[in-house]
C-alpha cells in the first residue's frame, strides 16, 4: 500500500521545472499521486493544460486534485481554469473559502468580485516569511502577539504602519 502523495511544483523553492507533460506522465504511472499542488507562476495556464490532457489521459488516481499555492496569489484565474480548491497561506482563511464556493456554485463572476477585493492584501503577504500574516492574525485578534522566531525578520515598521 503506497503512501498518498501531493506533487508539489514549486521550481523556486525547488530548483526543478516541471512542465505540464511530464505531470500528466508523473500522474498517469504513478496511482499514489492524488493531489498536484501548483505553485509554478503563472498558474493558470499549467491547470489548463493539465485539465485538457487529463480528458485524453486521466491520472492513475481518478480523483487526482490540483490545488493552488502561492498565496492565492492567482485565485480568482485559477477557479476559472478547474483548480479543486486552496492548499496555501493566507490572513483570511474564510475569503479562500468563499472564492471556491462561489466558483463550485457556477458562480465565477462572484469568485472574481471576491478575489479582486482581496487582491491587494494577497500581493501585499508576498512578503518573505511569516511576519506579515502573524500581524494580520494579531491585528484581527486571533494571536495576542505577532513576533516571529530567529531567523525569520519581523514585520518592518512601515510593513505594520501599512496594515494598520
Amino acid at each position: 500500500c503506497a503512501l498518498p502523495i501531493v506533487l508539489q511544483d514549486h521550481p523556486a523553492s525547488t530548483g526543478v521545472f516541471m512542465g505540464a507533460e511530464l505531470l500528466v506522465q508523473i500522474c498517469a504511472h504513478l496511482a499514489s499521486v492524488q493531489c498536484i499542488k501548483l505553485e509554478a507562476v503563472p498558474t493558470p495556464p499549467k491547470i489548463a493544460a493539465l485539465r485538457k490532457a487529463w480528458a485524453a489521459q486521466p491520472p492513475a488516481f481518478p480523483e487526482c486534485s490540483i490545488l493552488t499555492g502561492l498565496g492565492a496569489l492567482y485565485g480568482g484565474f485559477d477557479v476559472e481554469q478547474g483548480t479543486d480548491g486552496f492548499m496555501t497561506g493566507f490572513a483570511f482563511p474564510e475569503v479562500l473559502m468563499a472564492i471556491d464556493g462561489a466558483a463550485r456554485a457556477g458562480n465565477v463572476e462572484r469568485a472574481h468580485a471576491i478575489y479582486a477585493q482581496f487582491l491587494p492584501l494577497l500581493v501585499f503577504e508576498q512578503q518573505p516569511g511569516v511576519g506579515i500574516r502573524k500581524e494580520v492574525y494579531r491585528l484581527r485578534g486571533l494571536i495576542e502577539c505577532g513576533r516571529v522566531r530567529r531567523p525569520a525578520p519581523q514585520v518592518s515598521t512601515v510593513a505594520a504602519a501599512a496594515l494598520a
